[in-house]
């Protein structure tokens, strides 16, 4: 679990880094507007609001591609021991399908 973790957050991060510094560059944050008012914050905070919001897209990009790559094992496995499956489980009878 821990290991899909670093296989979402690290590549979000770096994506949301590259994100910020294309989307910063091009935009100053002083003239940008939320429903026609201006932003009323510093320029590091929306910096950092800027960041996370990037770096949540990405991760949830990435753990979309994580959740769609499993194998047909993996989704279709069962989480219990075959003498604890309830009756009447088609794979109470099988042996080596866990």
């Amino acid at each position: 679990m821990t290991r899909r973790l670093i296989w979402i957050l690290w590549p979000a991060f770096l994506v949301a880094g590259m994100a910020e510094g294309i989307t910063f560059t091009l935009f100053d944050p002083r003239d940008l507007q939320v429903f026609g008012q201006p932003v009323e914050l510093g320029r590091t905070a929306v910096y950092t609001i800027g960041f996370f919001l990037f770096w949540a897209f990405a991760a949830a990009s990435s753990a979309l591609t994580c959740f769609l790559q499993r194998s047909p094992f993996e989704i279709n496995r069962c989480p219990l021991p075959q003498q604890a499956r309830p009756d009447g489980c088609p794979k109470r009878g099988e042996s080596g399908c866990c």
